[in-house]
């Protein structure tokens, strides 16, 4: 695709360095079975690409689980508990932050219970917090609720001592207003992931989408971003799960 020669030259330094591109995806906000999100597991089982869905637990409903049963590449994940801004107006919307750390907690360990009770084989541990945001506090606490990593924005830190797998690569410009970045746009910004990421020793990569308010720039792009690296480069994409695993040192045996 001519939108991606210099992603190419790019995937050619990596090689030259032997590093392999780890990429995965996720999508965020879900809560019920809908035309769009039938959509978005079409595509993944086109390109047989593995999903992380973040689903809201306070939201979530039993319709959902039903409708994930039978698709081995979806596997959902917490998505905080009810997508609820506890920020005072004026600041950047925040649900795990901006009251009492135990108050967080509690939260998130019912939304877990409720996470259980509808996807009882096939959870991810992995905790998404509503707006990639968590103040530090709480991050540093979210294993007492059974998470074991962290999937938030960028390479930021939240200040857990967990695995912390992070998307980089959004599909949609939300400060653009929120309409899917074009093909142009989503090459240039995959270009400057790659190089952060080599800079990085080849971290791992994440697509973030956004399936109930994807227009039909969001979708076009995510398909044709997903069929370069999957059929012309060849590149298969992860599990977050397996990618959080080989994050995480062999224990010593002695």
């Amino acid at each position: 695709m001519k939108h991606f020669g210099a992603v190419g030259a790019e995937l050619d330094i990596w090689r030259i360095e032997g590093l392999q591109p780890r990429f995965w995806l996720r999508d965020d906000d879900a809560t019920e079975p809908s035309a769009s999100l039938d959509r978005l597991i079409d595509l993944v089982r086109r390109f047989d690409v593995p999903l992380l869905l973040a689903v809201i637990p306070a939201l979530a409903t039993n319709a959902l689980a039903a409708r994930l049963t039978s698709e081995p590449l979806v596997t959902p994940c917490a998505h905080g508990y009810a997508h609820r801004n506890h920020m005072p107006a004026g600041e950047k919307a925040v649900e795990l932050a901006g009251r009492d750390v135990e108050a967080g907690l509690a939260d998130l360990k019912a939304g877990r219970r409720r996470m259980l009770d509808l996807f009882p084989a096939r959870l991810s541990d992995i905790l998404v917090p509503p707006w990639n945001r968590i103040a530090p506090e709480l991050a540093a606490r979210v294993h007492e609720c059974g998470f074991t990593a962290l999937s938030t924005w960028s390479w930021q830190n939240s200040g857990t001592t967990l695995p912390e797998l992070n998307a980089q690569v959004d599909v949609m410009n939300w400060a653009g207003g929120r309409t899917g970045h074009d093909l142009e746009a989503i090459a240039a910004e995959l270009l400057r992931r790659l190089r952060q990421a080599r800079e990085r020793g080849g971290a791992p990569l994440g697509i973030l989408s956004h399936h109930l308010v994807h227009d039909e720039a969001a979708w076009s792009t995510l398909e044709a971003l997903i069929a370069y690296l999957r059929l012309e480069r060849g590149f298969s994409f992860y599990a977050a799960d397996e990618l959080v695993r080989r994050s995480r040192p062999i224990p010593d045996a002695h």
